[in-house]
């Protein structure tokens, strides 16, 4: 599970994976296909559990893209899932289940973000 604000990020251990490539555009950017975070090994696609500080849910995600800026910053793109409370109001006469999840799709705010690692 991965934790989001947390107060002493240099404690937990981090470690690379493999190398995918480099960007396109920047040739800078190093994109990876797994990253070690606080023992966990974590790899390109996984779904992964995020947890927020002061947050009674954790948020649900699937990594997309694992990253090193040239300034040394790690980064992941993820794409998130919803639970039927958070598409209320979206699916017409269809009632979720309580235990199902949709991933989101397509573009716009909310579908994805990147977060700092």
């Amino acid at each position: 599970m991965l934790h989001s604000g947390r107060a002493n990020e240099d404690f937990y251990e981090f470690k690379w994976g493999v190398k995918q490539g480099v960007g396109g555009k920047n040739r800078d950017i190093q994109f990876y296909e797994s990253f070690t975070y606080d023992g966990v090994d974590y790899f390109l696609y996984d779904c992964v559990y995020v947890y927020e500080t002061g947050q009674p849910e954790t948020y649900i995600g699937k990594l997309v893209r694992i990253w090193e800026t040239p300034t040394q910053e790690k980064k992941v793109k993820i794409m998130w899932f919803f639970r039927p409370i958070d598409i209320d109001g979206y699916m017409g006469d269809d009632v979720p289940r309580w235990n199902e999840i949709f991933l989101a799709s397509g573009k716009g705010k909310g579908v994805s973000n990147i977060n700092p690692l």
